[in-house]
């Protein structure tokens, strides 16, 4: 992926982590996301009250397959599965909307 498609998706995800994690909680709760060549994968870290460190765990994967985006959550075998229910498409901001709405509760405790 050339730098300026990634520079305009973490532009995109700088934007929503913004809105999604309340300044007032920002202490105690931050979303972060790493590459890993077309793969995009979004985390929730919390501080480690016994070291220094932040902890986090993944939530979703974003992948880039033949010029569309497809949405992975984490299956019960510290994998990734497929969600079906959120079709793949070519909008990598029409993706992470679907992954907000979470319709079926896969991502985010309501």
């Amino acid at each position: 992926m050339d730098s300026f498609t990634m520079r305009r998706l973490e532009t995109i995800l700088d934007g929503y982590i913004a809105l999604k994690v309340p300044r007032n909680v920002r202490a105690s709760v931050r979303l972060t996301y790493q590459w890993d060549d077309n793969r995009l994968t979004l985390r929730e870290e919390r501080p480690d009250y016994h070291s220094s460190h932040w902890l986090g765990s993944a939530i979703v994967q974003f992948r880039l397959k033949n010029g569309s985006w497809h949405v992975y959550a984490k299956d019960g075998d510290n994998g990734w599965q497929a969600v079906t229910s959120i079709s793949p498409h070519a909008d990598f901001e029409w993706e992470v909307e679907q992954v907000e709405l979470d319709r079926e509760g896969i991502f985010w405790i309501s």
